[in-house]
């Protein structure tokens, strides 16, 4: 991206001073920027106020006195070319039209409301919207909504709905995902999602795109942008509107015109984009790229202490299109050395559920299990599995909390072994029953999550979200090795 659309970029997410337009008590934008470092550069605009949250409340945006480079627009739909009339008056290089009702709706008086805000700002200001939430962006301090992570990180996100970029904030928060930029762009009337891809590919503090998308203004240029930031960096993709029913849900949301299956299905593949099909798949797979040394090959272990899920699970990693592959004889050999025999299976999925208690006088523990699974040359990556929490309470009693820190401390240990000193892959999966009341058993199994997510690793609720996560990481080594890419990471 050339230095000058660069700088028409900074005013969107990193402005030195903001203006909500359409300020309230219940109006999420202000909340949210009160609570972060936009705070002391914020300005709120609304004639039926003189004070909100103690803070001075503007009739204009003309009446301020201070330059404004970006204003957050939440009034209704008619008055939005009033107020766009009046921050180009003021100079503001980068507005955000939040408020909705217009092409959308499919009603043809809304969309000549849109096509007149299209003509009233085209060279005056750049236009992110109408109906969406805008801009997150960690490092400045812009927000959509109120206590969302400000911690910085390096997804960047760029979502045509906007409760799907709220919900990456919601659920990325719980999952331990940090984002660089989340980008909602609503109808485009102006910037689209190519541009949004234009910048993220170069920005240094995204290592990852996440996209969620409708619908398309300009294929040619979409295929274009995706190509060019598939060459940089892994782009994740979900596209909404793939039957017939979603694509008209699609129209009524956005007023977007989604495409057939296979047109996207053709497009993502020629262009290097990873295509997912959910959007827990999609968060997943963002955590795994943004946490793990890619894989070598498809072979996958599984430690856990489950023989009859390790066997469904095995079936999964196989319909994924990965590989369960026999141990070899000298790790087999090695493992029967510290893996007692009764209730065990000597064999991959490794089912090794008495060293998970770590008893006095076994001959080796848990983190040697990993360290002579992860030589194996046939294993290019490893899920752990734990959900022995209740178990352990029933078998140790008040000792647990106790044994269970030297426990995580050993199967960290292994893990980090595998990922940092033989460089492959771990995905960790701690699990709990869904149906669970028990508090002690709910404060454990954050404890134990918690220290994996400290130790660097991706950590997933289920066996099923761990290999798809893997087979994702699997898929884009597979697209550099095949394109010949260079690794960013």
């Amino acid at each position: 991206m050339n230095t000058e659309k660069m700088k028409e970029f900074e005013y969107f997410f990193y402005p030195k001073a903001v203006a909500v337009i359409g300020a309230s008590y219940d109006d999420g934008f202000s909340q949210a920027l009160m609570s972060t470092k936009m705070k002391d550069n914020l300005f709120l605009v609304n004639p039926k106020y003189e004070e909100l949250s103690g803070k001075k409340c503007y009739t204009s945006v003309l009446d301020i006195n201070d330059g404004i480079d970006y204003a957050i627009i939440a009034v209704p739909a008619p008055l939005t070319p009033k107020v766009l009339t009046e921050c180009i008056q003021k100079g503001i290089k980068a507005a955000h039209v939040f408020s909705a009702g217009f092409s959308e709706t499919g009603i043809e008086e809304r969309k000549r409301l849109e096509d007149e805000v299209k003509k009233l700002t085209k060279d005056k200001i750049r236009i992110i919207g109408p109906n969406c939430m805008g801009i997150h962006c960690s490092k400045s301090g812009l927000a959509f909504i109120p206590d969302a992570s400000t911690e910085e990180g390096p997804v960047g996100v760029i979502s045509q709905s906007g409760t799907v970029a709220e919900q990456f904030l919601t659920l990325g928060k719980i999952r331990n995902i940090k984002f660089s930029k989340v980008i909602s762009y609503g109808n485009a009337i102006d910037l689209d999602c190519p541009d949004f891809l234009e910048y993220l590919a170069d920005d240094s503090e995204t290592k990852v795109i996440a996209l969620y998308m409708e619908g398309t203004k300009d294929g040619k240029r979409l295929k274009l942008e995706l190509s060019k930031a598939a060459k940089k960096k892994p782009i994740l993709a979900l596209k909404g509107g793939m039957t017939a029913h979603g694509s008209r849900a699609a129209s009524s949301h956005t007023g977007s015109l989604a495409g057939s299956p296979e047109t996207w299905n053709s497009l993502f593949k020629q262009t290097g984009t990873l295509q997912v099909t959910s959007f827990d798949e999609l968060l997943d797979a963002a955590l795994a790229l943004t946490h793990s040394p890619l894989p070598s090959g498809k072979g996958i272990s599984m430690i856990t202490n489950s023989g009859g899920f390790s066997v469904i699970e095995t079936d999964s990693c196989v319909k994924a299109g990965l590989e369960v592959p026999q141990f070899s004889e000298e790790t087999t050999r090695e493992l029967r050395k510290i893996v007692p025999i009764a209730g065990t299976s000597i064999g991959n999925p490794l089912d090794a559920w008495p060293i998970y208690y770590n008893m006095p006088g076994n001959p080796g523990t848990l983190a040697d299990a990993i360290k002579i699974v992860i030589h194996d040359k046939n294993i290019h990556s490893l899920v752990l599995h734990f959900d022995e929490i209740n178990y352990l309470r029933r078998f140790l009693g008040d000792a647990l909390e106790g044994h269970l820190k030297e426990l995580v401390k050993l199967m960290i240990s292994g893990c980090q072994y595998a990922r940092d000193e033989i460089g492959k892959p771990v995905m960790i999966c701690v699990s709990l029953d869904a149906y669970s009341e028990d508090e002690e058993d709910r404060k454990y199994h954050l404890m134990v999550k918690k220290a994996f997510e400290n130790g660097g690793f991706p950590v997933y609720s289920s066996l099923n979200a761990s290999i798809k996560a893997l087979f994702n990481l699997y898929r884009y080594a597979e697209q550099l090795c095949k394109e010949d890419h260079i690794c960013v990471r």
